[in-house]
Order: C-alpha cells, then structure tokens, then sequence
C-alpha cells in the first residue's frame, strides 16, 4: 500500500512550510511497531508500562519526517466517530526508504480521513535554526573557504518555556577555529542578509537517475524508484540539496547570533555555536537573568563580576589549602590516639588487638586514608597481630566510610563479613593479603553507623 503515498521529498509540508493546519488526508497503513527488549535494569523506571508505538503511513502529510539534519515535527492527527472528534498525538515522524512513518499510540484504521495539525511554535522554530545554518555555512565558505564538515540542530524541551542556555544552541562543525574578529565580521554580515538585503528561498525538485559523489541524499533513499532530489536555493549566495522544510525569506529569520566560545573537536576542528530567530531574544533573556542573579549574589556591578569572581575563587583556594593543612594535622592526633589504644590494649582470646575509631563531621575516604598513611609505619614496627576499623561520617554528602586495617588478609574479610550482615549494601574492597580494606554506605544514619564500627570492639 506504499505506492499510494506522497514520497518523501514531495510531501505537503516539503512544498509548503507554511501549512500548519486543517490538512486533510487518509490512512494508507497501520501496524504496531516490534517492542524493544525489556530492560535489564531495576527500579521504578524499568516497572513503568510503556505504551504501544503504532506507525502511520499517510496518504500525504505536512508533518516532516526527522532528516538532513533536522528534527521531526510533532502534531495531532484528529477524526470523526459517531460526530466525535477523536484527536491522536503525533510524537514523531520518521522515513522509511521513501515514505514518512508517523509515531503514535493509538492505531487508526486504514483508510481513515484524518486532518492533521502541526505544532506551529516548534515548526517555525526548526525552520529558522535550519535556515539559519544554510546562511551561515554559505557566508563561511564563500568569505573563508570553510567548509561545514557537519553540523547538529538543538531542540530545547519546550519552546515556549525558559531553559538552559545551552538548550538554545546549534553548531556547525569546521575544519578550524574562528578567531574573534572573524566572529564579529560574522554577526554584522550574516545579519545584513536578514535586515538590509533579504534573500529569496526557493526550492528546486529533481529526479535522478544517478547520483554523483558530491550527493547529500542518504543511501536508504531510493530515488531511483520515484524519490525526490530537492535543492534550496538562497537567493544567489548558496544551492544546497536538503530534505528540511525551510523559510522563504531570509527576512523571517529575523536575527542571527554566532558565539564566541568554540570548543575543539577531533585534534584541529572546532565548533562553532550560533542560534536564530526567536531563540536569540530567549538566549538573551535566560542570559540577561542569569547576570542579575549573579550581581546580586556578588552584590557587584557587571563590569566587576570577573574581579569579583576571580578574588573568591582565590578566598575559596586559600580555605581549602587551609582546610587540608588542619585535616592532616587531625589525622596525625587521631593516628596517635589509634597507637595509644594499640599499645596499651589488651589483647582478644584469639590473641589479636581490636582497636576502632569513629569520626563524624566531614569525615571522607581521604581523611581516612592519610590515617592510614600515618599508621602503616608505626605498625609495622610491632609483630602484635591487629585489627583496626575507623569509621567515618561525611555529614555534607551522607555517606559512610569504613576502614579496616589488618596484618591479615582473612581476619579483614571476617571483619568485613561482620558489618556486611549488619548492612548489606555496604561496597568495598581490597586486604586480600593484609593491609587495608576501604569502603562505603548509604542508606545509614550516622548514629546507627557510630554504634556498628565502635561494637566492634566488643566482638
């Protein structure tokens, strides 16, 4: 029942971008599609049910299947039974070979009159960024000789709704990073094309019978049996094949913003960050609040903020080294007060010395293993067989730390069998042979933790 259906590269939506609703067209097929594996994983998400994905072939749709980079529409196919309206939500839309797939969750049957309605906000939106990107990568190569090696199209979750900024973002990926003065000549000539010296889009379709090597069209498109070639023309600056939906001005982008900040990819390529049409004021406006929060938090003017920041971050730096030097000096106490239990303790029937310790109040692995560090000297100089367990609670992060030292690998595992029975979900390792075993715990408070490390003693 394929042959029935518009390909993709015809479709409504490709002929006209502007059509957002009150579509009317037929169900050509229906059918469920396979279920992925269950997942392995445990917990609440892997207990959710998931609904079955049924995959819509229409006669002909103004919905845009996900391709050349850009992402699929969403929208609502809606139809009448017994003069009720019946609205089924399209989540996505994908190409099969020639022919556009539409995600919902619910069948329709076969030769079911639907309309179709498409999510206008987040078409225009799709729009704009990937036309934007066809502006930008036609300015690079003709001004610089870059080449767009490849690019990607962000989608922020909700278009209507404030985000991360990075949210807002696309990049076009070339073969080297742009210095700042590129960037600026950039902004000022990309705009012009907007503001000053609009350009025309248009869209040429052709059918080949053979593709040459400069070809963009995916090797699952089957063009030789009825697919479509499209290119888009902007004005005289740029002739791309493309699959998108697109403006036809480049007036309709109505700003353009390529960022500063490039990050390196693959040893020399960088990425360079741009956003259009409406997206500019909402990067702005999430910027724009972010700097007043900061200037309040900084009680600071905008020009002060870098000094502000950067004589924190030093305070921050001193603290810490501070911080460590205190920590170290603790550690040393506690080492002593560890040999005084050692050596004046008396001894278990099985003739080994249990000594433990707790401590509370930011007590982390790190803390622990400078103890460690501190003891393993002063111990190996006694031949007294010994166990040691320190105990340690950060307050900060919730978590348990445990610590058992031993000159033998079999009486650290049956310590560390005693507290697994008491807390199962403890996780650790190391001893095998003598030495050290270190670990940690969740799920525990610090009280119940104090009582288990210092039992040990009594054991």
């Amino acid at each position: 029942m394929s042959g029935k259906s518009t390909v993709v590269g015809a479709l409504a939506c490709q002929r006209d971008s502007f059509k957002f609703n009150d579509f009317k067209t037929a169900v050509v097929s229906c059918y469920e599609q396979s279920k992925k594996p269950a997942s392995k994983k445990k917990g609440k998400a892997a207990e959710e049910v998931e609904l079955p994905v049924y995959l819509i072939e229409l006669k002909d749709s103004i919905l845009f299947p996900e391709g050349g980079g850009q992402p699929s529409d969403t929208g609502i196919l809606s139809y009448e039974v017994n003069d009720e309206t019946i609205e089924v939500p399209v989540f996505y839309v994908s190409r099969d070979g020639l022919y556009a797939k539409h995600h919902v969750n619910q069948p329709i049957e076969v030769g079911t009159q639907v309309t179709i309605e498409v999510n206008k906000d987040r078409r225009l939106d799709l729009m704009q960024q990937h036309t934007g990107q066809h502006l930008l990568s036609a300015i690079l190569e003709q001004k610089y000789r870059l080449e767009t090696v490849s690019w990607s199209m962000s989608v922020p979750t909700d278009i209507d709704s404030d985000g991360d900024l990075n949210d807002y973002l696309n990049f076009v990926e070339l073969t080297r990073k742009l210095t700042e003065k590129e960037i600026d000549y950039l902004n000022d000539e990309i705009n012009q094309y907007i503001i000053l010296i609009p350009q025309p889009i248009k869209v040429e379709e052709t059918k080949l019978k053979e593709l040459d090597s400069s070809s963009k069209i995916p090797d699952d498109y089957d063009f030789a049996n009825g697919g479509i070639v499209r290119t888009i023309h902007i004005g005289s600056l740029d002739s791309n094949q493309c699959c998108g939906t697109h403006l036809s001005n480049t007036s309709q982008l109505g700003s353009i913003m390529v960022i500063k900040s490039q990050t390196t990819v693959r040893s020399i390529n960088s990425r360079l960050y741009f956003t259009c049409g409406s997206r500019v004021y909402k990067y702005g406006s999430e910027a724009n609040n972010l700097l007043t929060v900061t200037k309040q938090i900084l009680s600071s003017s905008d020009t002060q903020i870098p000094e502000k920041t950067q004589q924190l971050s030093s305070q921050l730096s001193n603290k810490s080294k501070s911080e460590r030097y205190w920590m170290m000096e603790t550690a040393v106490n506690d080492s002593n007060e560890i040999m005084a239990k050692f050596q004046n303790g008396s001894l278990s029937s099985s003739g080994i010395n249990n000594i433990s310790l707790f401590r509370e109040d930011y007590c982390t692995q790190e803390y622990l293993s400078r103890i460690h560090k501190e003891l393993t000297n002063r111990l190996l100089k006694d031949k007294t067989s010994y166990v040691i367990v320190i105990g340690g609670f950060d307050k900060k992060t919730q978590v348990a730390s445990l610590m058992v030292l031993s000159d033998s690998g079999d009486t650290i595992q049956e310590t560390v069998n005693i507290f697994n029975e008491a807390l199962p979900n403890i996780k650790g390792g190391g001893g095998s042979k003598g030495g050290k075993w270190q670990g940690k715990a969740t799920n525990i408070s610090v009280n119940n933790w104090k009582s288990l490390t210092e039992s040990f003693i009594q054991e």
